[in-house]
């Protein structure tokens, strides 16, 4: 997996007690919506949705994006910004630990640069475990990849691309997409988006 960065440690919740599916029940109840409301406006499965709630899955940032979203809140109600993320201009190679967004997780997040206020651009390098496949998902702004090292799997709009290191992915993040990793080593990206993750 190299070594700038260090081994996975969880994105920290806030500090209530409450894991990550009991903050989205909590917060869902609250404002009267249903499973199957939160489902629709975050477009993702009511079962997915049921899964997170009941701690049995756990969503992708991107999920978890459209799920705030559908919840009028901001990731941060979910989980709490990465330690240390305060803007530089620049961040040292192995000044980034990993982080996941609940346990037992198959792909790891490394922060790049956690931005500025008029900030349009996000970016993380996404260390993806070997058979992992995630939920099919859509949101906000566009998508760059660029895989680093591995062999994935694309799906974006109905159509499949498999990418080797050195391919490069850039689309429409409104369009259905997912991702696989077909290889038998851990994968990583770069990406590069406009989704607002964490409020700066």
């Amino acid at each position: 997996m190299g070594k700038s960065a260090a081994w996975p440690v969880e994105l920290e919740l806030p500090e209530d007690g409450k894991g990550l599916g009991a903050r989205i029940r909590a917060r869902r109840k609250a404002l009267g919506k249903t499973m199957q409301q939160v489902a629709d406006e975050a477009g993702l499965t009511i079962g997915f949705i049921s899964q997170i709630e009941r701690g049995i899955s756990t969503p992708s940032l991107s999920s978890l994006y459209n799920v705030a979203k559908a919840l009028d809140c901001s990731v941060d109600m979910f989980v709490a910004q990465p330690p240390g993320r305060r803007h530089s201009v620049v961040t040292r190679a192995g000044k980034r630990p990993l982080f996941e967004a609940g346990t037992g997780n198959t792909r790891f997040y490394e922060f790049l640069e956690p931005g500025f206020a008029e900030a349009r651009l996000n970016a993380c390098l996404t260390h993806v475990l070997p058979g992992h496949a995630s939920e099919m998902m859509s949101h906000d702004g566009e998508d760059f990849i660029y895989l680093v090292a591995g062999h994935m799997l694309y799906e974006v709009d109905g159509t499949s691309y498999e990418l080797g290191a050195g391919d490069t992915l850039h689309f429409d993040s409104h369009k259905p997409h997912r991702r696989t990793n077909i290889g038998a080593e851990t994968a990583i990206e770069l990406w590069v988006g406009t989704m607002q993750l964490f409020q700066p």
